[in-house]
């Protein structure tokens, strides 16, 4: 039986990643006078929001990083939201073990998205691309929430959306699992072999009730 559940955020329990795009869009027209596709947006994601801002431009990092917070602030109920069936499965989990939030995003946006979506009290702990050293598919981040834990590998999953969270989990240890329903890229996200990937939350939360039986 699992004792501990651990979740990326974009793409994953909520539908947000067209938000980021846009706010990134958004601040990079204004400060730096380029157009962006979402795909060149995308393409960056790796380092958290800082990181990309401090690669493009270290001089205008820390202004772009308020742009980009107030806009994604402003605009968080227009462009972002839960995908249907996130919450069911949250509240069947919370009385049952841990929850954590192991995302790229830097804080202070993850907070946001944690914030108004009304996510932020179903989750124990919360690792941000701000926390850590290394980057997902580096584990540093599921690391870090099992040593907090107190718990081993095998007794957590980590659900997913990207070939990258899958990766990240196999390095960790931890049991891989694919939300397909927020994939970018579903065929190379199978392509990277999850323990288990789901069409819907609903999905996902059969295998944990069967897994936790």
């Amino acid at each position: 039986m699992y004792k501990a559940a651990f979740f990326d955020l974009d793409g994953t329990l909520t539908d947000s990643l067209t938000l980021s795009a846009q706010a990134f869009i958004h601040t990079f027209r204004k400060h730096l006078k380029r157009e962006y596709t979402p795909e060149d947006i995308f393409a960056m994601f790796g380092p958290c929001e800082e990181g990309i801002f401090r690669k493009e431009d270290e001089g205008q990092a820390k202004a772009m990083m308020e742009t980009f917070l107030e806009f994604y602030r402003r605009y968080h109920s227009q462009y972002a939201a839960i995908y249907p069936g996130v919450i069911p499965a949250l509240e069947m989990l919370k009385v049952q073990m841990p929850l954590a939030v192991i995302t790229g995003k830097g804080k202070r946006p993850a907070e946001i998205t944690l914030e108004e979506t009304g996510l932020a009290p179903y989750f124990d702990l919360v690792v941000s691309g701000s926390c850590v050293e290394r980057h997902k598919p580096d584990p540093q981040g599921i690391e870090m929430v099992l040593k907090a834990f107190k718990i081993s590998p095998e007794q957590a999953f980590y659900l997913g959306d990207s070939p990258g969270d899958i990766e990240t989990a196999r390095r960790a240890g931890v049991t891989s699992l694919a939300a397909l329903w927020g994939a970018r890229d579903e065929e190379s996200l199978l392509q990277h072999n999850p323990d288990a990937a789901f069409d819907t939350p609903a999905a996902f939360m059969a295998w944990t009730q069967r897994h936790q039986t």
